[in-house]
């Protein structure tokens, strides 16, 4: 099973995906490798990605906290527990911050997530929303995540305001964690929001089993903070170029970057190794 994380792994610091990348990804399918898209985005954003890729695939999102199969079935889905999500709206909105919440949105229905209309959102928010207008649902967020299942969320802003986010959900609500990354194009930071105990490789390892796949047969290939329990938990495990040096460090190995088709690298390595 062959784990690869999108933003910064599969696409390049432009936020595109170059041909070889496609091709080989495409190459690994048809020799019989079992490829997942490991990734914090959306469902739906995911399978843009497929679509570009030339593929149909799993899909590991929500950095973990949702877990699609192939005909897009769901094989995980973690609630997110209602009281915490209505907590960091408060602190989220003491900060001047729009929080974006997450849920299983099947792909017949037309709104993916709630985006709070509280404050003006800054530009990185705004670009979100304009990527994503057709599918969000604008408004109270903390009326319209009771009408649904929470399963994570997402801040987009500046670091330092991020971290102050951070430093009071750490607080109030412990079952809690924030990952803080910088985009991949340098266009301000993004923190994801999920719980303590969910992770890309939990819901990496639970598909894995259902697929009949042990850990050691798992390679995963990413590149920044939110990776690392996969890169930690898969037996094989990959740093691209670009990684954060955590990632490099906990790595079985290390490719080229996202710039430089380094998911080509990883793909030919393994082909060679099992033909």
């Amino acid at each position: 099973m062959l784990a690869l994380d999108i933003d910064g792994t599969l696409t390049t610091s432009e936020r595109s995906i170059s041909d070889r990348t496609c091709a080989a990804v495409r190459k690994a399918v048809d020799s019989g490798l079992k490829v997942v898209l490991a990734t914090n985005r959306r469902y739906r954003s995911s399978l843009l990605i497929a679509d570009q890729l030339g593929v149909v695939v799993p899909v590991v999102c929500v950095g973990g906290a949702l877990v699609k199969g192939k005909t897009g079935e769901t094989v995980v889905c973690e609630s997110f527990p209602a009281a915490a999500v209505q907590r960091i709206i408060q602190i989220a909105r003491a900060e001047k911050q729009s929080l974006i919440v997450h849920h299983d949105a099947d792909l017949s229905q037309t709104r993916d997530f709630v985006l709070d209309d509280n404050d003006p959102w800054n530009i990185y928010t705004a670009r979100y929303f304009s990527e994503y207008e057709s599918v969000a649902w604008v408004g109270d967020a903390q009326k319209l995540s009771a009408r649904i299942k929470p399963i994570g969320a997402t801040l987009f802003g500046e670091e330092q305001v991020l971290r102050d986010v951070e430093r009071q959900v750490t607080r109030d609500c412990p079952g809690v964690v924030l990952t803080i990354i910088r985009e991949v194009d340098g266009f301000g930071w993004s923190c994801a929001v999920s719980q303590r105990h969910v992770t890309k490789w939990t819901g990496l390892s639970r598909l894995a089993v259902v697929s009949g796949f042990t850990p050691a047969e798992v390679c995963a290939v990413g590149d920044e903070l939110n990776d690392l329990a996969m890169i930690e938990g898969a037996g094989v495990s990959v740093a691209m170029g670009n990684a954060h040096p955590k990632v490099k460090a906990r790595a079985t190995w290390v490719t080229n970057s996202n710039d430089h088709d380094g998911v080509v690298t990883v793909i030919e390595r393994l082909l060679a190794e099992v033909s």
